[in-house]
C-alpha cells in the first residue's frame, strides 16, 4: 500500500487470490455484455438506431411501438440480452467485493466500491425486469447503474491520489467518472440530447463504464502477478511497491 505521501506503508496487503479473481470478474463481465449486445442487435429484423434506440430496447420482451421513443421495438433474442445483463451485474457485484483490499483504506475507496456494487445490483434489476414490463424496477435499475457507476469510478479515482500503484490511472478514472455522470445528467434532464441522441448519450456513459472495468481489472491482474507474487516479509513488499 502507499501512504498519503506516496511511499510504502504498513497498511494491509491485498489478498492476492481474491483480488485476482475479482479482477477477472471485472474483465469478463463487460466483455460478455458487449458480445451479447452485438449479437442481439444483429438478430433484429427491424431498423435499429444507435442514436435513437436505447440499449434497453435490446431486452424488450414484446414487439410493439415504444411510447417514449416512438419507435417500433422488436428484439427476437431479448432473453439473451436480459440474461447477459444479469450476469454482468452479478460479476461486477462479486468483483467489487473481491478487490476491496487492493484499494487504499480510505472512505472514498469504500464508498466507490459500494457504488459499483449498486451498479451491479442495478444491472441485475434492469435485466430481470425488461423495459416493457409494468413497474419501475427496470428504470430504477438503469438509474442505479449509470449513477452508481459514475460516482463509484469517480470516488475510486480520488482514492488513488498519492497511491503509487495507481499513479497512471487516477486522471483516467476521475475523467471517466465525470463523463459518465455528465452523460447521465443529460439523459435524465430530457431533450435535447445533442447530436448523439438519447441512445448515443446512454452508450457513451455505458462504454465509459465498461472500458474502465476492463482497464482497472487489467491493472489489478498485473498488481497481483508482479507486485505481490508471494506474501513475503514487509521489506520485500515495500520494495515491490516502490518499483511500480
Amino acid at each position: 500500500m502507499a501512504s498519503e505521501t506516496g511511499g510504502p506503508s504498513s497498511e494491509r496487503v491485498p489478498r492476492t487470490r481474491s483480488v485476482r479473481l475479482g479482477a477477472v470478474l471485472w474483465i469478463v463481465g463487460p466483455i460478455q455484455f458487449v458480445i451479447a449486445m452485438i449479437v442481439v442487435q444483429l438478430a433484429w429484423t427491424t431498423p435499429y438506431s444507435l442514436a435513437n434506440n436505447v440499449i434497453s430496447d435490446l431486452g424488450a420482451a414484446y414487439c410493439q411501438t415504444n411510447v417514449k421513443e416512438g419507435l417500433y421495438v422488436c428484439s427476437p433474442w431479448h432473453i439473451a440480452f436480459d440474461l447477459s445483463a444479469v450476469v454482468f451485474g452479478l460479476l461486477i457485484l462479486g468483483g467489487s467485493l473481491a478487490v476491496s483490499s487492493a484499494f487504499p483504506s480510505r472512505p472514498s475507496a469504500s464508498g466507490g466500491l459500494a457504488c459499483l456494487g449498486l451498479l451491479g445490483f442495478g444491472a441485475i434489476l434492469a435485466g430481470a425486469f425488461p423495459e416493457d414490463v409494468p413497474g419501475v424496477m427496470h428504470y430504477l435499475g438503469s438509474i442505479l447503474g449509470l449513477v452508481g457507476g459514475g460516482v463509484g469510478i469517480l470516488l475510486l479515482g480520488t482514492s488513488m491520489i498519492r497511491d503509487v500503484r495507481w499513479v497512471r490511472y487516477r486522471a483516467y478514472s476521475i475523467t471517466s467518472g465525470l463523463l459518465v455522470l455528465g452523460a447521465a445528467i443529460v439523459e435524465l434532464a430530457g431533450p435535447p440530447y445533442g447530436p448523439l441522441g438519447f441512445g448515443g448519450m446512454e452508450r457513451l456513459a455505458l462504454a465509459s463504464i465498461l472500458l474502465w472495468f476492463v482497464v482497472a481489472g487489467g491493472r489489478l491482474v498485473r498488481l497481483t502477478a508482479d507486485v505481490y507474487p508471494q506474501r513475503t516479509g514487509g521489506n520485500d513488499i515495500a520494495r515491490s511497491v516502490e518499483r511500480i
